[in-house]
């Protein structure tokens, strides 16, 4: 460890009082949340050298800031329990999830990723407080993580009467005084890396984050999140035993919401400039059109299925009312059709188009898979785990769901408030939460009978409809309800298989 590492409470102190002194005042006033968040951009102008040593040696580092920040406001006539948090951290320090190591490991990283489980709230022990049975003598220890009680093993002679637990001549108790020990609130929440980042054909990698403090239930499950963390490494227990591999888990410092839409896209000067060109051509719909699923080859209506797979895209307006409701501006689009007329491709390709698209079939995908459920142990701690499923994951996106017709009628059900309202309210194992589900929907369905009927040909989309077996309530959730039929044309088909040779 350099020497800024040693004298760092010195260094803590100097830049607190001349760059946050404003922001000790608002916590000494008790206007603001109970820490001081530090930009590390300023840090670092500051003090180069420390900055470097903040990202190196984290846990001691920011131990001695929130013990100098807590010293600075004893000193100032107030007892505040504040924490000190870096963020907004440089983009070399920034990670995939999947490249974390040893080489990071206790060291300062940032990760962008999307929230996929989230814990219920339960109480740790941050300084316990024990007495002693023999003499009444209180001793403090800190409790440096969740997974065990760390204990005095002796009453301190120099200021109590020198027994432990285990001594003959001098044997005495420890007794856990709660209401004066010091608690942290405490949660678990899973992140994982943006689907955009996942290479072709792997798994996203996952890890579990531990929370604490004021930052706890402010993670739902489909958030976008740039997390500032501290890899650290546990012993894996197999059969009661420690074993030589460890897991990383990681210690959230500080984080920052990324859910500004489809800000992870970035485009070149020549892109842009070519994009501008594109906007002023006078066939720029014709274009979109026919850049939407090209292999499909459009006869008939599906020249105005790409139209309005396209429009799907860019969306409408939001408008949230004086009496905050809101108006969504997310198009839902319902396509039924015959087998083999190009559903399902279309669907797989609108997933990968849209940055934040997700695919799932209706026949292998449950309510709580498109919503969100709640998991028992998914931390290994008892307590129940909020999963997100395939709509709050796609929030400022597109969910793509085949086979519709495939899915349950209460599994059906559970998806009209997130298509009205894109809100899906959750109260699951003891967890109520709220998650965001503003994307656009787009689904396949097939007729029960395998064909639509050929008398259904000059009668109304909504005859076709009924022929799904979806409930009419449904019907008024889709902003366009295409029918695609698969019907006989040679001259259709001739170009169809030139098309395709």
């Amino acid at each position: 460890m350099t020497m800024a590492a040693h004298d760092s409470s010195a260094r803590w102190r100097t830049f607190l009082t001349e760059a946050k002194d404003d922001d000790i005042v608002m916590l000494l006033s008790k206007q603001s949340p109970p820490y001081v968040e530090v930009p590390f951009h300023e840090l670092q102008g500051f003090d180069p050298e420390f900055a470097d040593d903040v990202l190196e040696h984290p846990r001691q580092i920011l131990d001695r800031g929130t013990q100098t920040l807590i010293e600075i406001c004893r000193e100032r006539g107030e007892q505040i329990d504040a924490v000190l948090r870096v963020g907004e951290l440089p983009r070399d320090s920034r990670r995939s999830l999947r490249d974390i190591g040893t080489a990071d490991i206790e060291r300062l990283r940032s990760v962008e990723a999307i929230v996929t489980k989230m814990s219920d709230l339960k109480p740790r022990l941050h300084m316990a407080v024990f007495t002693c049975e023999a003499c009444g003598n209180t001793i403090e220890i800190n409790q440096k993580n969740e997974r065990e009680l760390i204990e005095p093993l002796r009453c301190p002679p120099d200021s109590g009467c020198g027994g432990s637990k285990n001594s003959k001549e001098n044997p005495t108790r420890f007794n856990l005084v709660v209401n004066i020990s010091r608690m942290v609130n405490n949660q678990w929440i899973e992140i994982q890396e943006l689907p955009e980042n996942v290479p072709s054909g792997a798994q996203p990698t996952r890890g579990s984050v531990l929370v604490e403090g004021d930052q706890v239930n402010r993670h739902l499950p489909g958030e976008r999140i740039v997390a500032n963390l501290m890899p650290v490494v546990r012993s894996e227990v197999r059969r009661n035993k420690k074993t030589p591999m460890f897991d990383i888990i990681y210690h959230l410092i500080s984080s920052e919401h990324e859910n500004t839409p489809f800000n992870e896209i970035n485009i070149s000067e020549e892109e842009r400039d070519e994009i501008i060109e594109i906007s002023q051509r006078e066939d720029l719909m014709r274009l979109m059109q026919q850049s939407i699923a090209p292999s499909i080859f459009a006869t008939g209506v599906m020249h105005y299925v790409k139209r309005s797979l396209a429009l799907q895209l860019f969306g409408g307006v939001r408008r949230v009312n004086p009496d905050r409701t809101c108006l969504r501006g997310d198009i839902h689009i319902l396509l039924m059709g015959d087998p083999g007329v190009a559903k399902s491709q279309l669907l797989d390709y609108m997933s990968k188009l849209s940055p934040r698209g997700k695919l799932a079939s209706g026949g292998g995908v449950s309510g709580a898979g498109l919503t969100a459920a709640a998991v028992r142990d998914a931390f290994g701690d008892g307590r129940f785990a909020l999963e997100a499923g395939i709509l709050p994951l796609s929030d400022r996106g597109l969910a793509a769901i085949d086979e519709f017709d495939k899915i349950s009628e209460d599994d059906r059900r559970t998806m009209h408030p997130a298509m009205e309202q894109q809100q899906i309210h959750v109260a699951k194992g003891g967890i109520t939460a709220t998650l965001p589900a503003r994307c656009a929907i787009l689904a396949a369905a097939n007729p029960k009978d395998g064909r639509f009927s050929k008398r259904g040909q000059n009668q109304s989309v909504m005859h076709s409809y009924n022929e799904t077996g979806l409930p009419p309530p449904l019907a008024s959730r889709f902003d366009i309800i295409w029918m695609i039929r698969d019907e006989i044309r040679v001259e259709d088909d001739e170009r169809i298989a030139r098309h395709m040779l």
